[in-house]
């Protein structure tokens, strides 16, 4: 690596480190993990996690090998109490073009997606902070019971498995209640890749939300 390059991202860590204190070290777990929620998005979903209240419920859609759970569930362990509850079918399907992603990413790994998940959950010392439905939105959404907190959509992307997902799931959010959407800020799309983008601008809008903001790809907002 170049020498200036290092220096600049050793200057780049130990600010973070300054900034974010004890959640730094998560940020730096999450980063060893393929996954998509970096840089300022990322920060911002822990810092989201880690300002709820005692006892928080935290619904993430869409695991994948738990880059962003590690943010989650490492937000909570710092807050002492919560539960951060993954859903995921863990067979690398979703919209055709994540499904290809992941299915290259997947073919990296002797594991299964399950264990390569339990792994970096396992790694983060978070097992007790984590709890696993293996199913998708709709399956585990249909028998779901509970107030949540912080709901974070990060599953089929797909117009159809967004909408789904978001209303089986949405109503369960409580008031003042945070919302996250990944990869759903304005750009040009594949394909039928776009239903979180979508949702954002025909849902996820005043007077049903309110502080609605973009960070990085992810659309954050609280529910009114």
């Amino acid at each position: 690596m170049n020498p200036t390059r290092r220096l600049r991202q050793g200057l780049q860590l130990r600010t973070r480190r300054i900034r974010l204190g004890e959640l730094a070290p998560y940020l730096e777990l999450s980063e060893q993990i393929p996954g998509w929620t970096r840089g300022a998005e990322a920060e911002a979903l822990a810092l989201a996690a880690r300002s709820m209240l005692d006892d928080a419920l935290i619904v993430e859609i869409g695991a994948f090998l738990g880059s962003a759970s590690v943010l989650l569930a490492g937000a909570r362990k710092l807050a002492g109490s919560g539960m951060v509850h993954c859903v995921d079918p863990f067979d690398a399907s979703g919209d055709d073009f994540s499904a290809r992603v992941y299915s290259e990413v997947a073919a990296g790994f002797t594991a299964s997606l399950r264990q390569q998940f339990m792994q970096s959950i396992l790694t983060a010392d978070l097992t007790s902070f984590v709890t696993v439905h293996e199913g998708t939105a709709e399956t585990i959404g249909a028998a779901w019971d509970q107030p949540i907190d912080l709901l974070f959509l990060d599953g089929d992307q797909s117009i159809e498995g967004v909408r789904s997902a978001f209303d089986l799931w949405e109503p369960w959010l409580k008031t003042g209640g945070t919302l996250v959407l990944h990869n759903s800020a304005p750009r040009d799309y594949e394909p039928n890749h776009d239903g979180h983008f979508r949702i954002a601008v025909e849902r996820v809008i005043e007077p049903a939300y309110r502080n609605i903001r973009t960070i990085g790809t992810s659309t954050f907002a609280e529910k009114c």
